[in-house]
């Protein structure tokens, strides 16, 4: 059950009305010079597609079809083609939470206003947030996707946001184990609702993980000798308890452990 103004969508199964020309231009409301947005569009079962076409927006969908959009813009190819590929990313407009209400929790999200939520099968929706600004570095895009998937907001199967599709609200979900035609529901819809990205980190709580590996410290059994290594050096324990997160608990700042290191 998800909410909306404060009603309960499971029991009132309203939908809301929106054309897939007004979702599209709503989240892609600033493109980066030059580049466009691309949807696909799929007659039958997507889990059988030996290939997605991809269009450059704005074209005609059939509302009978499997109707998606990129969350990310691009730029032509160097042959002109349109082609949703990471060498071509121009910025990221979203972000997508994919199988909440199965595979990733619903009830996690707190009170965050979703920008759009759209029931892509029975019981099982995709969410989604607009970006106040896109967001066009690739490294940056890819750390705040990885971070929701950690805090169990999506499938981690939905990774890789700069060539991810999301559903269209105008369209079918036509797999197979869902009957081949469930007609995809959009029952949540602010338009409105955008968010930078230290909002998202700051509202759902987000771990942000640094973006590479620490290097490891040269092992003192190994280094040669002479070395820094072998300076007299003092082994200060770990605290039993994380600094950062002490300080925010006597501040009054924390609320609970959410396991696996996640607060």
């Amino acid at each position: 059950t998800s909410r909306i103004d404060g009603v309960e969508t499971g029991k009132t199964r309203e939908t809301v009305a929106a054309t897939n020309a007004e979702f599209v231009a709503a989240i892609f409301h600033a493109l980066p010079e030059g580049a466009y947005t691309v949807v696909a569009s799929l007659a039958d079962d997507p889990d059988k597609a030996k290939g997605w076409p991809v269009y450059k927006w704005p074209c005609s969908l059939p509302e009978g079809n499997n109707n998606y959009f990129a969350l990310g813009s691009y730029y032509p190819g160097d042959d002109g083609e349109v082609r949703r590929r990471k060498t071509c990313f121009a910025a990221l407009h979203a972000i997508m939470l994919d199988d909440l209400g199965s595979k990733a929790n619903m009830e996690r999200l707190g009170d965050f206003p979703l920008s759009w939520l759209i029931e892509t099968s029975p019981g099982n929706y995709q969410g989604g947030i607009i970006l106040a600004e896109p967001i066009a570095e690739a490294a940056a895009a890819t750390r705040l996707m990885n971070a929701i998937i950690a805090a169990g907001l999506c499938d981690s199967g939905a990774n890789g946001p700069l060539t991810r599709n999301a559903r269209l609200p105008g369209g079918i979900n036509g797999k197979a184990k869902y009957g081949g035609s469930f007609q995809c529901r959009l029952i949540e819809w602010r338009p409105d609702a955008r968010y930078t990205p230290e909002e998202i980190v700051l509202r759902l709580e987000l771990d942000m993980m640094p973006a590479g590996r620490p290097k490891r410290e040269r092992d003192l059994k190994t280094a040669a000798p002479g070395t820094d290594a072998h300076n007299d050096e003092v082994h200060v324990p770990r605290p039993s308890e994380n600094p950062v997160i002490a300080a925010l608990k006597a501040r009054g700042l924390y609320k609970t452990a959410l396991g696996g290191g996640r607060h």
